[in-house]
């Protein structure tokens, strides 16, 4: 069975099915945020593209981080500065592969295919989409089951094995 067949027999309501929605709505309200950073920072500024790229990305990380841990996730999300710092630093370093393959498609798009660079903008963000959600879901807000859950990697360092 297939990805595509799973969530086809699936109902629209089905908690995954959900978080994907609020995930678009948050990515969308993050592609607002980030194209207008960009459009900013490029167009009126007259900051080089990568560059502009790359500010419109840590702007909108920061700000989906924030939408998507208060909403799209807020059930999987343990209370606590130091879970949420935890699952800030993961969803950072997810990010920073997607802003990585979306950098070489912005690149792809404008130097190669010669596509506007702020339409290119646009698409870099739609590459990186089935990236993040799925490392949002399988690992910035696992389980505290997790192997990478906060209070897996609290426990493994708070073990002390010199005795």
């Amino acid at each position: 069975m297939s990805v595509l067949d799973e969530l086809s027999e699936r109902s629209l309501f089905d908690p995954q099915n959900k978080r994907l929605f609020k995930y678009l709505l948050v990515g969308v309200m993050g592609i607002v945020i980030n194209q207008g950073v960009f459009l900013l920072t490029y167009e009126a500024i007259g900051l080089q593209y990568i560059v502009a790229g790359l500010l419109g990305s840590a702007v909108s990380i920061f700000a989906n981080y924030i939408m998507n841990d208060s909403w799209t996730w807020r059930e999987n999300g343990t209370a606590g500065i130091g879970q949420w710092l935890w699952r800030g630093l993961k969803y950072g370093a997810t990010r920073i592969v997607g802003v990585g393959i979306g950098t070489v498609a912005l690149i792809v798009f404008v130097d190669i295919l010669h596509v506007n660079p702020s339409i290119s903008n646009i698409l870099r963000i739609g590459v990186g989409v089935l990236w993040g959600f799925g490392a949002s879901e399988k690992w910035v807000w696992s389980s505290d089951g997790s192997s990478m859950s906060f209070e897996t990697i609290k426990r493994y360092l708070g073990e002390d094995k010199r005795e």
